[in-house]
């Protein structure tokens, strides 16, 4: 790893943030539109102002990312078009992408625009990172739910560029794998809507607290270790936040990146422009999964409301517009000759070189111009980006020029040097048109979920039984049955083990593209699970190269199911009836709430009564949110079955097997809806 690639990445909800960012020193920031941009409700930029902020970055040495981190939906291609344009037309420094679809289309358009692999895509191994690299990913913005132990792995075994956050927000859940937000309420995390119920109240066994909500991640003291885990990029999060907030904690993690000690009042600092009330975590990176991670007696509006007036003042004056507090090095050769032109060539630390011309010196009648004269006229580079750090003169005796004169001819460099900076290389446009062959759906099948032994013997009289890897170790193998990866895959050997324990040509299935991988590297076939997002015809395309089926995102309709069926090269399949998964933590939720990780299903209750069961997995213990309500759809089969997907899903956590045969009853011949259901999108 290069010491000269250590990056400090800072947000720009907005025009503001982002001179807060770069004036206090952030090598690059990320910005948004105000479409496809995972916070819709930030100021973000128009295509316009787009161009102008890459544009001011680029003057001051810092750069630009794009986040077009959402989800596409089928017949949005032609907007996505005009985003990935518009960045590549305002010269940004990179995407920053979760959907597959959108990656493809920017790659066919853009081939030279980098793209970096959001932490919405829940990279978290070895074979996720492998996976976005073949996939034309220059740089994977980790999961923030690793180790520096992992992260070392991570990077010892890819030699990928490696983005993290250090700062801000943290989700109780996997990014990109909650839908909490979308199921409970209609506004989708993945489409940049998410109303926060993390960070609600919620009642479990007589007691309430905020049992979804951590704290704030702080690792401002950790940064070193990062850089040895292999991270280059050192991202705060924050784009909701205010340009005080973003001017005051990127100015402490400049300081403390550029080597300076953190000081008890940094850490005030960081405390009093934004806190929980609780303070701070080091999240997950010491590899401690504790208590602590968590938020659970302190209400979010609970946070910083009196920020200290001159605090707020300071942060204000480093980022009001005209301010220039990151400046460029600049080195200046000026001649002034009997006979010649004036003439002032300006060189940046670059190597970026301009020149300008005047008129004639004339002889001098009192003063003679000299070296320190000419120099305290051109010198005078304050309210632009740029500092004088070398001057050499070449004047002959007896000449004289007006201030007025050197004046212009350092504003007419300056202004050409801007220029210069603000200028790149266009990226050359492909002509891109993708080509669809969808594959024949076939007749239509059962399949059916199982978590326990009991519900096994159950489901046998589904078409197919899917059941946990895990689980697998406790029966015998029948070709009836297909296995699943966990949602989340940190043993990446325990699995490889029981893979490759497998007959060959076996169909497992897999919800991160790590697990694609490694499921075809052991010479078994893939399937696509529903936790890689598929919303679209492009990233259908894509994942249908590795996997013999894909199961598409629970977030799309039954007009939209149809519309990506249509044009998969692989059969699709719909999750139809059961309680959806609606976190995916790594937070012991469970511990947080008994004081002990014991893994013993226990129940959420918002304050509308409705009812989360959470689930930890005593292997991983992963914690498992699922929906209050299932969803239900076998009194409107007709509609379901005209959807163009080859598997109906029926998906079992706490039915009995009583319930798991009459369930898969009605999805034969249809059935009454329980008392209490839900449609989820269809």
């Amino acid at each position: 790893m290069k010491e000269n690639l250590t990056e400090l990445l800072s947000p720009a909800g907005g025009p503001e943030a982002l001179r807060a960012a770069v004036q206090n020193g952030a090598d690059a920031v990320y910005l948004g539109l105000k479409r496809f941009s995972a916070r819709q409700n930030a100021e973000n930029f128009s295509d316009s102002e787009l161009a102008e902020a890459v544009r001011y970055c680029h003057i001051r040495g810092a750069k630009a990312y794009l986040t077009l981190n959402t989800l596409m939906r089928p017949g949005e291609e032609g907007a996505v078009e005009e985003a990935v344009t518009a960045a590549a037309e305002s010269g940004i420094d990179g995407l920053i992408i979760q959907d597959l679809g959108v990656a493809e289309l920017a790659r066919g358009l853009y081939p030279g625009l980098a793209r970096h692999a959001s932490t919405q895509l829940s990279a978290h191994s070895s074979a996720d990172v492998l996976s976005l690299m073949e996939k034309g990913f220059s740089r994977v913005v980790l999961s923030r739910e690793l180790s520096a132990e992992e992260i070392g792995k991570i990077y010892d075994e890819t030699g990928c560029e490696l983005e993290a956050f250090v700062h801000g927000a943290l989700c109780v859940s996997f990014s990109g794998r909650c839908l909490m937000s979308s199921f409970i309420g209609g506004r989708s995390g993945n489409r940049g809507c998410c109303a926060q119920p993390c960070r609600q109240r919620y009642a479990c066994g007589g007691e309430t607290g905020y049992y979804l909500s951590p704290r704030d991640l702080c690792l401002v003291k950790r940064l070193d270790e990062m850089r040895r885990s292999g991270i280059v990029s050192f991202k705060i999060e924050g784009r909701m936040k205010s340009p005080e907030y973003v001017a005051t904690v990127t100015g402490v993690y400049r300081r403390a990146l550029d080597g300076e000690r953190v000081t008890a009042e940094d850490m005030k600092r960081l405390t009093d422009i934004f806190s929980r009330g609780d303070g701070f975590t080091e999240g997950y990176f010491s590899g401690l999964n504790t208590p602590e991670i968590m938020n659970t007696r302190i209400s979010n509006d609970n946070i910083s409301a009196d920020v200290p007036k001159e605090l707020l003042a300071e942060a204000h004056n480093s980022c009001r517009e005209g301010s220039e507090r990151r400046r460029v090095a600049v080195d200046m050769r000026f001649s002034a000759c009997v006979g010649k032109n004036m003439a002032l060539e300006v060189t940046d630390a670059d190597g970026n070189s301009v020149r300008a011309e005047g008129g004639e010196p004339s002889p001098a009648q009192k003063s003679p111009m000299t070296a320190e004269s000419a120099a305290r006229s051109l010198a005078k580079t304050g309210g632009t980006p740029y500092y004088v750090r070398s001057f050499e003169p070449e004047i002959e005796d007896g000449l004289f020029a007006p201030a007025s004169e050197l004046n212009a001819l350092r504003r007419a460099c300056l202004e050409e040097l801007n220029e210069v900076r603000g200028s790149f290389v266009p990226f050359e446009r492909h002509s891109y048109e993708p080509k669809f062959a969808g594959a024949s759906a076939g007749k239509q099948e059962l399949y059916a979920s199982v978590e326990s032994l009991e519900q096994l013997a159950a489901a046998m009289e589904a078409d197919r039984v899917i059941l946990p890897l895990s689980l697998l170790e406790k029966t015998a193998f029948k070709e009836k049955y297909i296995p699943s990866l966990p949602q989340i895959v940190l043993d990446g050997e325990t699995v490889r083990r029981r893979l490759m324990a497998l007959p060959k040509g076996t169909e497992v299935y897999a919800s991160t593209l790590g697990g694609l991988r490694m499921i075809n590297e052991a010479g078994l076939r893939a399937r696509g699970d529903f936790g890689l997002n598929i919303s679209n015809s492009a990233s259908a395309n894509l994942l249908g190269r590795e996997a013999v089926s894909l199961t598409l995102s629970p977030e799309l309709s039954l007009r939209e199911i149809k519309n990506v069926a249509g044009l998969s090269p692989v059969p699709v399949e719909v999750l139809a009836y059961g309680r959806q998964i609606l976190m995916v933590s790594r937070a012991c939720i469970i511990r947080g709430i008994r004081g002990k990780c014991d893994c013993r299903p226990l129940t959420l209750r918002d304050k509308t009564g409705a009812e989360f069961p959470v689930r930890g997995d005593p292997e991983t213990h992963i914690n498992t949110v699922y929906n209050s309500r299932p969803t239900f759809m076998a009194d409107r089969l007709e509609k379901l079955r005209s959807c163009g997907a080859s598997v109906l899903r029926l998906s079992f956590t706490d039915e009995s097997p009583a319930r798991v045969r009459e369930i898969i009853e009605m999805y034969r011949n249809g059935g009454k809806a329980p008392e209490l259901f839900t449609r989820g999108y269809f």
